[in-house]
């Protein structure tokens, strides 16, 4: 009873997630194109993206404190609930919104992307512990792939759904969406992971995570490199892309489209192998890391130099690959080497390490494709990659001995 229990939560788990995912695409679409109407301006558009970092940023710092009085499920309910609150307080200020108040959007933007650096880590610290250990990489590899599926329907499916409905409709589109997902959520049962009775400063609350990331040899080389891969991942943003194509290739519009679908298509069949082959990665957690931070570097590299627009699709699309088996692998391997107890703030750390990795990118390869030129930028990018691969490789027993402790665990289990 309780094994179908838990296989009917990890279902509301995973469907509420994808509804949320959806809206959150959907709402991001409706709102920029409001921001632009009311202000014809790029640089307003822009901070949208940047608001919704730096506050995921902050919540990512604060969510252990967060995480250390609540329970996860909570956390996952209220978190999604207050989405649903603010962004019908959207729906109302779209109504009389002008350009002098648009600074009470930006906060209101800021808030909902405030309750979903908080939601993320809750809800990868649930999977442990309604999916059995076995199964767990199956699991993570399965919720990257709806959610790599959902991004792929979301994008498209938003512009023409706004061209159909117009900014207004499509945001109360989208809080229903919240409003189903919240309930989704609301359904999910889990046993109470036990908290520790130790009163603890605030302070140490928020370095736990930080201190048990630190204190795992694995742990400790899979951060690194997913800083370093976070910052070269950077490259692949629209915008820089968008200037790739037009003076890389020199093609129009329409080539940005295809290698952006390309991009979110290879994620998602990569995500469909990953599914499909989760025994054998499982077995091999170690050498996933190492070698899809080696062929980031090869890839990254082809792209930056490559002048040919199919041969850039194909490439954008392999891409996906070695990006999808790496991040699976890592998030299985936190869950493997953290406490449950501890694990949400594990992965609230992480979280904190890729925003802030993330938007230090941003202003990085922005600054260096304006007064360099794009193709350096693609090759510095490379360079990053190709530090993960130096980090992976000199702490490859390490990796190696952990893919070594799953399958002694699988032939016992």
């Amino acid at each position: 009873m309780s094994k179908f229990r838990n296989e009917q939560s990890f279902r509301f788990l995973w469907i509420g997630q994808m509804l949320a995912n959806l809206g959150d695409v959907l709402y991001i679409v409706s709102l920029t194109a409001v921001v632009y109407h009311i202000t014809k301006s790029v640089t307003f558009m822009s901070l949208i993206p940047f608001v919704i970092t730096m506050t995921a940023l902050v919540s990512g710092i604060v969510a252990p404190l967060i995480i250390e009085k609540y329970h996860l499920k909570a956390i996952l309910c209220y978190s999604q609930a207050g989405k649903t609150i603010f962004l019908l307080v959207l729906c109302f200020m779209t109504w009389h919104i002008r350009i002098d108040l648009l600074w009470l959007v930006y906060i209101v933007i800021g808030c909902v992307s405030f309750l979903d650096g908080a939601a993320s880590p809750a809800r990868n610290a649930l999977v442990p512990s309604l999916i059995a250990e076995e199964r767990l990489l199956k699991a993570n590899s399965f919720l990257a792939m709806t959610d790599q599926i959902t991004r792929l329907i979301a994008w498209p499916a938003g512009s023409i759904l706004m061209i159909w409905w117009g900014e207004a409709n499509m945001l109360w589109f989208t809080f229903l969406l919240f409003t189903i997902s919240s309930a989704f959520m609301w359904f999910i049962h889990v046993e109470g992971i036990q908290k520790s009775e130790e009163a603890l400063s605030k302070l140490t609350v928020v370095k736990e995570g930080w201190t048990v990331i630190w204190n795992s040899k694995q742990l400790r080389t899979t951060s690194i490199m997913t800083m370093l891969e976070t910052v070269a991942g950077g490259v692949w943003i629209a915008a820089i892309i968008l200037v790739f194509v037009e003076e890389g290739l020199h093609q129009t519009y329409v080539w940005w489209g295809i290698i952006n679908a390309a991009f979110f298509a290879g994620m998602l069949v990569s995500g469909a192998l990953v599914y499909r082959y989760s025994k054998v990665m499982e077995k091999n957690l170690g050498q996933a890391m190492v070698w899809s931070s080696c062929f980031l570097t090869v890839l990254t590299f082809w792209f930056g130099t490559n002048s040919i627009a199919w041969l850039a699709a194909i490439i954008s699309l392999l891409y996906g690959l070695p990006q999808m088996a790496r991040d699976v692998a890592e998030v299985t391997i936190i869950q493997k080497n953290a406490k449950k107890e501890l694990l949400a703030k594990v992965h609230s750390a992480r979280n904190t390490l890729i925003y802030g990795s993330f938007g230090f990118s941003s202003l990085l390869f922005g600054y260096i494709t304006d007064y360099f030129g794009v193709r350096v930028t693609f090759t510095i990018a490379a360079g990053f990659c190709l530090l993960s691969f130096f980090i992976a490789i000199l702490n490859r027993t390490n990796l190696i001995q952990l893919s070594a402790a799953n399958n002694r665990e699988n032939q016992v289990g």
